[in-house]
């Protein structure tokens, strides 16, 4: 599902994807500021995949996903995946593909504005995430809004000479954000954000009604954290 518009400060909001969001990702990636913390990958880069991937990020009913704009201009990616709407838990990533706006906050607003749409609308318990530990400028921006540690992966990828570690983290967005706080401005998916999104903490604007429990599918990273 593509998630709304959030205005969030600083020049900063999430918005619904589009296409060309995903296929500006193929330009990010090819910058090893980008990937340095990647874990090695393998996969076609091609317009048809990004089709592909625009298709899921639609059609999904296990994801929120959105693009993250600054200034105007869409400069990376970020979700909420895989989620278990039984258990109310998933997994967050995040992928910012400009290094020159590197150190504006812009991942901690998005980070921000994410959390608290997982409890504001989703009515997640928990959301968890993968961080590689030497990716210090993630890592904080991810405690700033509420993710504290609960494990470490050592060694789990090899990159330009060096074992990286992964930092496991959490957040419980109903201990960090109440109702009593003033609401984010949200607007929904459509171009031009006219429609306004219930705010009335039903989540049925965004929940599936499957017909029955759904099996949690393999844990797997889906964007850079």
């Amino acid at each position: 599902m593509l998630g709304p518009r959030l205005e969030g400060r600083n020049g900063v909001e999430l918005r619904p994807p589009r296409l060309e969001d995903v296929q500006a990702q193929f330009e990010w990636v090819a910058q090893p500021e980008v990937t340095r913390f990647w874990s090695p990958r393998h996969g076609e880069w091609t317009h048809e995949k990004a089709e592909e991937r625009f298709k899921r990020f639609v059609e999904g009913e296990d994801a929120i996903n959105w693009a993250i704009a600054y200034e105007g201009e869409a400069v990376g990616l970020t979700g909420i995946f895989d989620i278990d709407w039984i258990r109310r838990d998933g997994e967050s990533g995040l992928f910012i593909g400009r290094h020159d706006l590197y150190g504006r906050g812009i991942a901690s607003e998005a980070v921000r504005l994410r959390t608290r749409f997982a409890w504001s609308h989703l009515r997640l318990h928990r959301v968890h995430n993968w961080i590689a530990l030497q990716n210090r400028g993630s890592r904080r921006a991810n405690e700033k809004a509420g993710y504290e540690q609960i494990g470490l992966y050592k060694g789990y990828a090899y990159r330009s000479g060096h074992w990286l570690d992964d930092w496991m983290g959490e957040v419980f967005p109903e201990r960090v954000f109440t109702r009593t706080e003033r609401p984010d401005t949200l607007s929904g998916p459509e171009e031009g954000g006219a429609e306004s999104v219930p705010r009335d903490h039903s989540s049925e604007a965004f929940l599936p009604r499957p017909s029955g429990a759904q099996v949690p599918k393999t844990r797997g990273r889906k964007l850079h954290k």
